[in-house]
């Protein structure tokens, strides 16, 4: 295993109504767009904060994206 990477268990898939959704440096709109991800999409799951929001790994780094437009699966 690479030494390097979080620890994974499991995969987020991006599922919203239309349009791409945001992932951000932080689990709230208050923080930055790291990148947008079209529906579909699946990510390496990491964690899920208090608020719903949920840590993915995107661009080899942990970005966050809102529980209402993903789901772990």
């Amino acid at each position: 295993p690479d030494a390097g990477k979080p620890p994974v268990s499991g995969t987020v898939v991006i599922v919203a109504g239309g349009g791409k959704v945001n992932v951000r440096e932080g689990n709230g709109l208050t923080y930055g767009r790291i990148t947008q991800l079209a529906p579909g999409t699946t990510l390496d799951y990491v964690a899920t904060a208090q608020n719903g929001w949920n840590a993915v790994v995107v661009n080899a780094r942990v970005g966050w994206v809102s529980g209402e437009y993903s789901r772990v699966i």
